[in-house]
C-alpha cells in the first residue's frame, strides 16, 4: 500500500518536473527581450508601480475615489511607475539569467 502511494507520488513529481521543464524551455525559446519586457517590465514593474501609487494615494487621501484618480496622473505618480518599470527591467534580466542556467543545465553541452 505504501509502495503504491510512493510510486504515485514519484509519477506526479516526474510529471510536474516535465511540465516545469517544458515551461522553462518555452520561455527560453521566446527570447530574452520578450521575457524581460513581459515578465519584468509589464508583469512586475508597471503593475507593482500602479499598486504602489494606489496604496500611497489611499494612505494620503483616504477612500476618496476622486482624489485618487486626480493624483494618479501627477508627475510624482508617473515617476514612481517609471522607477518601478526600470526596477522590473533589472529584475527581468536577473531572472533571465536564472532561467538560462536552468535550461542549459537540463541539456548539458558535450565538451570536446
Amino acid at each position: 500500500m505504501k509502495q503504491e502511494k510512493k510510486q504515485k507520488s514519484n509519477k506526479t513529481e516526474k510529471r510536474v518536473m516535465k511540465d516545469k521543464n517544458r515551461n522553462l524551455v518555452e520561455l527560453y525559446n521566446k527570447g530574452k527581450v520578450h521575457y524581460v519586457l513581459k515578465h519584468g517590465v509589464l508583469s512586475w514593474g508597471i503593475s507593482t508601480g500602479i499598486i504602489f501609487v494606489i496604496l500611497t494615494s489611499l494612505f494620503q487621501y483616504g477612500f476618496s475615489f476622486r482624489e485618487i484618480t486626480d493624483n494618479f496622473f501627477t508627475i510624482n505618480s508617473l515617476l514612481a511607475i517609471a522607477i518601478f518599470a526600470a526596477a522590473g527591467l533589472i529584475w527581468g534580466q536577473i531572472m533571465w539569467k536564472v532561467i538560462t542556467k536552468q535550461v542549459e543545465g537540463m541539456n548539458p553541452k558535450k565538451k570536446k
